[in-house]
């Protein structure tokens, strides 16, 4: 069956595989290729009107992310996902993003603060147009920016290999977790007001309080997944 895969819109993506790996993961991150669906790098090649090259390349960079995995003697397939990982992501976010906003918190200009403000605002007006993926995208960069602020590259190291999971578990499950898109980008605010005054411990708390808030939402779809173990 033919799948529509997203067009990044992202100008510098040069390399044909890494054009390759950004539509298969707008894909999956998108629901558009579906949690265990095989991936076959002759049709995706042929769709995309590539050779299998580039296909291999992106299907094997997906896989380090925990977009994909591959299965002894089958194949490729769009890895599951399982609430119970989510959770345990969760917790990893809360330890990375705790530390790193701690860090930028001693050093983060006005300047830098604006840039935070400028995104929670483009997170409120993706809410209001009903866009989960472009709210998504923005809050990653979010979260993102602050770890790389820190200037800790173990952090960002740790960070940037969850990134796609947590970004495809936003775009997928928040519809049904949130009825205010607006709200979700909102909800920020509070951490930037922290970084703006300065204040460590703050900044610390609501971070890993807005981290925390899908908890809830995640014990319910548990409930619903008993194979996620």
């Amino acid at each position: 069956m033919s799948v529509r895969y997203p067009t990044p819109a992202a100008a510098k993506l040069t390399s044909l595989s890494d054009q390759v790996y950004e539509r298969l993961r707008l894909a999956i991150i998108s629901a558009s290729l579906k949690p265990g669906g095989k991936l076959v790098e002759m049709d995706i090649a042929a769709q995309m009107g590539t050779s299998q090259g580039p296909v291999r390349e992106a299907l094997q960079r997906l896989e380090h992310d925990g977009l994909v995995e591959r299965r002894a003697r089958s194949g490729s397939f769009v890895a599951p996902l399982k609430m119970d990982e989510m959770v345990e992501l969760v917790d990893i976010r809360c330890s990375v993003e705790g530390s790193a906003v701690r860090r930028e918190a001693r050093s983060i200009t006005p300047q830098q603060c604006d840039e935070l403000d400028q995104m929670v605002a483009q997170m409120a007006a993706a809410g209001a147009d009903h866009d989960i993926m472009a709210l998504a995208e923005i809050d990653m960069q979010f979260h993102r920016t602050i770890i790389e602020w820190s200037g800790s590259a173990t952090l960002l190291r740790v960070w940037s290999t969850l990134g796609n999971q947590i970004q495809r578990f936003v775009v997928q499950t928040h519809s049904e977790a949130y009825s205010d898109f607006v709200e979700i980008g909102m909800r920020h605010g509070p951490i930037v007001d922290a970084l703006r005054s300065h204040d460590e411990d703050a900044a610390v708390e609501r971070i890993q309080r807005h981290i925390r808030l899908i908890l809830p939402h995640l014990d319910a779809l548990r409930s619903d997944q008993p194979d996620s173990r």
